[in-house]
């Protein structure tokens, strides 16, 4: 095994990783919005529908997406959306809910369009709840996107680590789980640092909840 063919399995891997991330953040967060800011008697109505969908392990789904889907690609990407929708969609609804009514009333007060409203106060005091969901999110897509590959794939790190149980490698084996232990750990740092050095959405939000 050369580290040419590692590097290539992270990349497939990763880029499987941020296309499902990326499909069930755009739809989870315009969602959450909608859900917490129009329509808050809605989602407090489907509240125990969702609930029970997110806690069924997209492992027991996966023959499902294969029908429906087919083997391959589609299910291990559906499997990605389908772990990480549901933090990213839960925690945007719970950050817009839990912004302070003050703020938003003093901003009209001040003849803040609503536009201005939620781009100025609600999703910056909401944004330190969306990131969480987002890491959660990345790093359940991730860790579930090793099950998927190992299932419907031919490529990847979820692959290598069931090709070298299927053929006995115990040292590949434990390489394979290194590997996606160092990935998934700078993954949770590339976001912690976009977190506190890019965005300052967050620190906005504190000073104003303070």
């Amino acid at each position: 095994m050369g580290v040419g063919n590692i590097l290539l399995y992270i990349a497939i891997s990763l880029k499987r990783v941020f296309a499902g991330f990326f499909i069930s953040t755009l739809l989870a967060l315009p969602l959450g919005f909608i859900l917490a800011g129009a329509l808050p008697w809605l989602a407090r109505f489907i509240r125990p529908f969702t609930l029970f969908l997110s806690q069924i392990p997209p492992y027991i789904l996966f023959p499902v997406f294969v029908i429906i889907i087919g083997i391959g690609e589609g299910g291990i990407y559906t499997v990605i959306f389908w772990s990480s929708f549901w933090p990213i969609l839960f925690t945007s609804i719970a950050g817009i809910s839990q912004v302070d009514p003050l703020l938003v009333r003093a901003a009209k007060a001040m003849n803040a369009s609503r536009i201005q409203i939620f781009f100025k106060v609600v999703l910056p005091a909401a944004f330190p709840a969306i990131m969480t969901g987002m890491r959660t999110g990345l790093t359940m897509s991730f860790f579930m996107l090793i099950g998927a590959e190992s299932m419907g794939a031919d490529k990847g790190l979820g692959w290598l680590i069931h090709n070298a149980q299927s053929m006995g490698f115990i040292e590949r084996i434990y390489l394979g789980a290194l590997i996606v232990a160092a990935v998934g750990a700078l993954l949770n740092f590339i976001l912690d640092f976009l977190e506190e050095n890019i965005v300052d959405w967050k620190e906005v939000a504190e000073e104003q909840t303070v």
